[in-house]
């Protein structure tokens, strides 16, 4: 699973008050989820998602949401340095649609002031006419489905939503995807606009349990500011937490947060409760002392020597109060009100303090090489100076740097079976660069817990407060009520400050207890020996359309597995309008005709996927399969294989053909010129990361070889990465390839991409897979996740080499597709080359080849260069001669503007 997590990096530790009013978040929020994984996994993504509709204008004039953003921006990039985890950043506004304004970006030291200054653009963008649920929560799916499709499985994931509204909308003449045939034009449409919003969004395998079926952790602030109540954030509050089940099916454990504020003060409070994930903040809350520092409203926390810094959000629900930090010697540090950050000493620790509003300071404390008095009872209090206000209330979140990890040492040796005991492992402590230390080194107490979450949902406790004195002795964990499957292993280490003692070595203060760090780590529970090795995911990738899909899991003998007809497909998210959708194995339906696999051996088991009409959205799932040992089907065990699609709807091709006839029309009175210069300025290669690799292979017996073994790609494969490709190209040199896009004779239809080498003829995977009038592979514009195969038509036939350019958000599946594709075609391409081209081989045209006048695809033309931002592009340029000019006739080979591009 991916949860978004939020970091166990920093211990962040809550100030111990003396008062029974200190209460701490619940450790199973999911900031602690979102901490845990991204301590597992040291990366993740959070979209920061801000409301730009024109009610902020009234319920937020000062722009309060800006400062608490950035307020958590910095906070973040702080928790992920100390933390040692990479989280990235990308920024989006919502109102009557969704815009990213910063795309992802690397949070640290260098990109804040970049990613800041975006946030303060905010500021004025409050003039949205729609408060539109529905599109920010589908534009945050989409984006961070993109961002995902990146990476490795298993990436945490999370969204901070800000709203200062619910769902509603502006009456006008316009009507909403999700809602057609609806208008906005009366407030009856209004109505049923946010009716068919909140049924698209909260019903079964809606849009909000898209987002949690993808792992996606879901933070959640209302301002309940200006005319907005805290009753129209119920909806907000449903689709975070889905707690009551009110929105999307229920969960046992929270898929989000949600914080109402109604102030710039609870706005900094909201924000900073999930600034430092996996460690949410113990909140504490007391009075105020009149005149002078007194006992009783203190905020106190304990710390050792362990401990390298502390982060303090205060408040107080008066102005004119001041803040006073108390050091073990009882030196005090009065945090006077100033206008911009300012830095102080106290018992040689150093103090860095800012105001964020009249009520509310943020400061952090590091310790010094000299900070003598640093290990003690330390406190905060707001004093009231002229008694003005003595009813005051006061509160505080304190963050306590520990940087301390739970770890299972050297678990990526380790195999875990169902129904087993582990051999004896190790637990262990780890810092922030996951470096062993030992426990002995703390100087307060600590207790490391494990337990494990199956497919089901299932807790089972595995090891139980392990003390410090024992952590690193040998240890079993017992999987034996374990079901096989995808699991989560959480691991949880609790540590206690050292107490803070007098001279005499008296206890006077117990020490501070920090939240509980977690790490949860993905992990796949075998099946029992003897068993087959089933993965735990399988991708369908992107499907366009409506129609049967395929894919296939890749399966590990010694055993038997088949499709569970006696259990239904789990569906988690089913995008609006596809229908039922299906998934099933039909060739291996059953325990007798099952898929057998012997010892050693692997084969893959195809799955079909059935989509009865195209949709947008996540198709996330499950699939019943059972396995048994060979020959043991009264052995059989069930195992559950999770799924996902992205659903996309394909060109509406009547709005497409309705589109062509105006264009054809206004084309009569429009020069065709003008039609060709659209055609070709969009003619480029999208600016996406490109592997590529080129290999020989030998062609036996309609087989494809590599180094005399089947065709495949190997994990030192695809490590280059392609130049050229920051931004949207014309040309590329792929490994001696030359790739350059072209135009086609068709002012219509989109260009196409053609790859050639001097001395070797080309063709490609597509259809069509070569170019009539150059000779070359053919490709589409998108070349990412495509093929090319390269043939000396006078040397062997049986030799080749083809050019695999994949994508950086290429699957495992993916890339099986695309060299099952390969394997399939290559024999055939290279046969029709070889006829098409016997003994001559063609050239392509040389990169200084001059322009040609030719604007429909010819080598080297004047449109395949790259734009001069000087000049205005010359459609045209000189005439072409020679033998690299291939030969038209005017008579045989017509201008036909309805023909398909390069036909």
């Amino acid at each position: 699973m991916k949860k978004v997590a939020a970091l166990a990096a920093m211990m962040l530790v809550p100030l111990l008050l003396a008062i029974p009013t200190a209460l701490a978040a619940p450790t199973t929020a999911a900031v602690g989820d979102f901490g845990g994984c991204l301590a597992a996994q040291q990366q993740g993504d959070l979209l920061l998602m801000v409301d730009q509709s024109g009610s902020l204008q009234g319920s937020d004039p000062d722009a309060a949401r800006v400062s608490a953003a950035n307020f958590l921006l910095e906070q973040l990039n702080t928790f992920g340095g100390s933390a040692g985890v990479e989280l990235n950043v990308a920024i989006a506004g919502f109102s009557d649609d969704f815009t990213v304004h910063a795309p992802w970006t690397r949070l640290d030291k260098g990109s804040l002031p970049a990613l800041q200054d975006e946030v303060e653009k905010f500021r004025t963008r409050n003039d949205g006419i729609d408060t539109d649920y529905w599109n920010a929560l589908d534009g945050a799916r989409r984006t961070l489905a993109e961002r995902d499709g990146h990476s490795e499985a298993n990436r945490c994931q999370a969204v901070a939503w800000f709203s200062d509204g619910k769902l509603d909308f502006t009456v006008r003449d316009a009507e909403k995807p999700y809602a057609q045939g609806v208008s906005l034009g009366s407030d009856q449409g209004v109505q049923q606009v946010v009716a068919a919003a909140r049924e698209s969004i909260c019903r079964p395998a809606g849009i909000a349990d898209q987002l949690r079926s993808s792992g996606i952790v879901t933070f959640a602030v209302g301002l309940a500011a200006g005319t907005a109540q805290p009753s129209d954030f119920d909806l907000m509050r449903s689709i975070a937490t889905g707690g009551d089940g009110a929105c999307g099916k229920a969960t046992s454990s929270s898929p989000g947060d949600f914080y109402l504020a109604q102030n710039i003060d609870d706005l900094l409070f909201a924000f900073d409760a999930f600034s430092t994930p996996g460690q949410a903040p113990i909140e504490g809350e007391t009075g105020v002392c009149v005149a002078s520092v007194c006992e009783e409203a203190q905020h106190r926390f304990v710390l050792d020597d362990s401990i390298s810094s502390v982060t303090v959000l205060g408040s107080a629900d008066a102005e004119g109060l001041i803040p006073t930090l108390i050091a073990p010697s009882g030196a005090q540090l009065a945090l006077d009100r100033a206008g911009a950050p300012t830095t102080a000493t106290l018992d040689g620790a150093q103090v860095a303090y800012r105001w964020m509003s009249p009520r509310s300071v943020s400061f952090t404390m590091t310790k010094s090489d000299d900070s003598a008095q640093w290990q003690g009872m330390w406190s905060l209090v707001f004093v009231d100076p002229d008694g003005s206000s003595p009813l005051a209330r006061s509160k505080t979140n304190i963050h306590i740097s520990g940087n301390l990890f739970p770890a299972w040492l050297g678990m990526d040796t380790s195999a875990v079976h169902s129904g087993e005991k582990t051999s004896a492992i190790r637990l262990g402590i780890v810092d922030a660069d996951r470096n062993a230390i030992d426990p002995s080194d703390l100087l307060g107490s600590a207790a490391l817990s494990v337990s494990l979450t199956d497919a089901g949902n299932v807790e089972h406790p595995l090891v139980d407060r392990i003390a410090k004195e024992r952590i690193g002795d040998p240890v079993e964990l017992d999987f034996s009520d374990v079901p096989p499957g995808a699991a989560t292993l959480r691991l949880t280490l609790d540590v206690t400050t050292a107490d803070a003692r007098s001279a005499a070595g008296e206890v006077i203060a117990p020490g501070t207890a920090l939240t509980p760090q977690f790490v949860d780590v993905p992990l796949t529970v075998s099946p029992p020996i003897g068993y087959p090795i089933v993965p735990a995911t399988v991708d369908f990738g992107t499907v366009e359309g409506a129609g049967q899909f395929a894919a296939s899991i890749p399966i590990t003998g010694p055993g038997c597995v088949w499709f569970d007809g006696a259990t239904p497909v789990a569906f988690d998210s089913v995008p609006d309008g596809v229908g039922d959708v299906g998934v099933s194995a039909g060739s291996a339906p059953s325990a007798a005709n099952c898929l057998e696999i012997g010892e050693g051996q692997q084969a893959s088991l195809p799955v079909d996927l059935s989509v009865p009409a195209a949709g947008n959205g996540s198709l996330n799932g499950s699939i019943p399969l059972m396995m048994s040992p060979p020959g043991e089907p009264d052995r059989a065990l069930p195992i559950n294989v999770a799924f996902t699609a992205e659903l996309q709807k394909p060109l509406n091709s009547g709005r497409f053909w309705l589109v062509f006839v105006l264009v054809l029309l206004f084309s009569i009175a429009v020069p065709p010129l003008l039609l060709y210069g659209v055609k070709w300025w969009t003619a480029r290669i999208p600016a996406k990361t490109l592997k590529a690799m080129r290999v020989g292979v030998t062609i036996e017996g309609g087989q494809v070889l590599r180094d005399g073994a089947e065709f495949g790609i190997r994990e030192s494969d695809l490590s280059q990465l392609v130049r050229g490709l920051n931004k949207p190209a014309r040309s590329l040199d792929v490994e001696g390839v030359e790739l350059r896009t072209r135009i086609g004779l068709s002012p219509f239809g989109p260009g196409y991409v053609v790859a050639q080498q001097s001395g070797l003829v080309a063709a490609s995977g597509a259809d069509p897979s070569v170019d009539r009038r150059t000779g070359g592979a053919r490709l589409p514009l998108a070349i990412h996740n495509n093929w090319v195969v390269l043939h000396d038509p006078d040397g062997p036939a049986n030799l080749a080499t083809v050019l695999l350019l994949v994508g950086a958000d290429a699957t495992d599946d993916s890339n099986r597709r695309l060299v099952a594709d390969l394997v399939r075609k290559v024999p055939g391409r290279v046969a029709d080359l070889r006829a098409a081209h016997p003994g001559a081989t063609p050239s392509a045209a040389p990169p200084s080849a001059p322009p040609s006048s030719d604007p429909f695809g010819a080598p080297a033309p004047t449109f395949g260069a790259a734009p001069s931002w000087d000049t205005a592009p010359t459609f045209g340029g000189a005439a072409q001669s020679g033998a690299g000019a291939p030969a038209r006739s005017s008579a045989a080979d017509p201008f036909d503007p309805f023909r398909p591009p390069g036909s």
